[in-house]
């Protein structure tokens, strides 16, 4: 099948941040341009680093493609087009297919980051493409057993493993361990990439019912009910792994 995904996330994925921002500010009384900072993925999408500081030039230009009474998702989205080149692209670093790895030297940690780079038009985690998938995890993992024969344990934060599709790619063991995350970073891409279907254009049921409790929303420190999917955190030791792709 032919390729289905795009370079580019959809306007309607920057308007949903927005809208989100915007009722935080109303409710904490504080700027717009803060609740964007720390309330949305904008500052990363932007290709900025983890710093989120806000006097960073890029960012200051941004925030004056903002309508201060109310935010802009349009004009959002054409500077965003305009920052491609400078935004960190996932096929940039070191990668198996879908997957790559951040190592923990004091921890002997394994973290695991999955990113749809899947072209098949069936989707990352559809049935079709759990070979592929498996596969790329057996390389992955055979790359660590060789180059990090010290690691000892493997560890994973993302809303995807609410999704059983996701789960049974890696020990049982591992998925098992999963409990809510204490403290979800709204500022990481990974939260909101809930909303995007596997062809990069928003899951239109998923930000009916985040816009709804958006409305509902009484008090920001309650704002992570309004996400369909919380974020979840697992852990194991590594060697499960490596009985599991046979390495």
């Amino acid at each position: 099948m032919a390729t289905t995904s795009s370079p580019f996330y959809p306007k309607r994925f920057f308007d949903l941040q927005l809208r989100f921002a915007q009722k935080i500010a109303e409710l904490s009384q504080q700027p717009l341009a803060e609740a964007v900072l720390y309330y949305t993925a904008l500052y990363r999408i932007l290709g900025l680093d983890w710093s989120l500081d806000p006097a960073n030039p890029a960012w200051q230009e941004y925030l004056q493609q903002l309508q201060q009474e109310q935010a802009d998702a349009e004009r959002t989205y054409q500077f965003y087009l305009l920052r491609d080149q400078y935004m960190p692209k996932f096929t940039a670093q070191t990668h198996w297919g879908c997957f790559a790895y951040d190592y923990n030297v004091e921890t002997r940690a394994i973290h695991l980051h999955f990113a749809n780079q899947d072209t098949s038009g069936y989707g990352a985690l559809s049935s079709h493409q759990r070979a592929t998938r498996i596969s790329e995890l057996r390389a992955m993992f055979q790359h660590i057993q060789e180059s990090r024969p010290e690691a000892a344990l493997v560890r994973g934060t993302s809303w995807l493993y609410h999704r059983e599709a996701y789960r049974r790619l890696f020990p049982a063991l591992y998925g098992q361990s999963v409990q809510v995350a204490s403290n979800p970073n709204l500022s990481a891409r990974a939260l909101w990439g809930q909303f995007l279907q596997h062809d990069w254009q928003v899951n239109e049921e998923m930000l009916s019912t985040f816009f709804q409790r958006i409305e509902q929303l009484n008090d920001a420190e309650s704002c992570m009910h309004c996400f369909p999917y919380t974020v979840l955190q697992t852990e194991s030791l590594i060697y499960p792994f490596y009985a599991f792709y046979g390495i």
